[in-house]
């Protein structure tokens, strides 16, 4: 007799087991507010925390900021413009040495239509050895 009166309270421990077990901040807090009936502040502040981090996008790194593909980027036809037209869109986007850049790359046209990386181009460059964020910001300035 003892054994189906418990299985009531067995069920009850697997279920919370399980649900501590969830894959999110909430689902692990629940069980604990509801076992002890008590919400504490420092599980509310807990709470807040984790659900501000998981919704709360990180800053992007200035250098990240001023190259990466999701930054709002000036960009100029590499084969069409101008060499100042490039130093200009270089520098706009924080590429240092924007008039030697331009330069470079004013040299070494055209660039083909189907080479969309600027695979060539960045073989060239790669003999001035510039950092890999100065040939990405570079080559992010560009279009064909």
């Amino acid at each position: 007799m003892k054994i189906t009166r418990n299985i009531p309270a067995l069920a009850l421990v697997a279920i919370l087991g399980l649900a501590a077990c969830g894959s999110t901040k909430a689902t692990t807090a629940a069980p604990t507010q509801a076992s002890t009936g008590v919400t504490t502040a420092a599980s509310i502040s807990a709470s807040t925390a984790a659900s501000t981090a998981a919704t709360t996008p990180a800053p992007a790194p200035a250098a990240a900021a001023a190259t990466g593909p999701a930054a709002s980027l000036r960009t100029v036809n590499a084969n069409t413009a101008t060499v100042a037209e490039i130093a200009a869109v270089l520098d706009s986007n924080g590429v240092t040495n924007s008039a030697k850049w331009a330069k470079e790359i004013g040299e070494y046209r055209p660039y083909p239509a189907d080479d969309p990386t600027f695979a060539s181009l960045r073989k060239n460059l790669a003999k001035y050895n510039p950092s890999t964020a100065t040939v990405d910001g570079i080559v992010a300035s560009l279009t064909l």
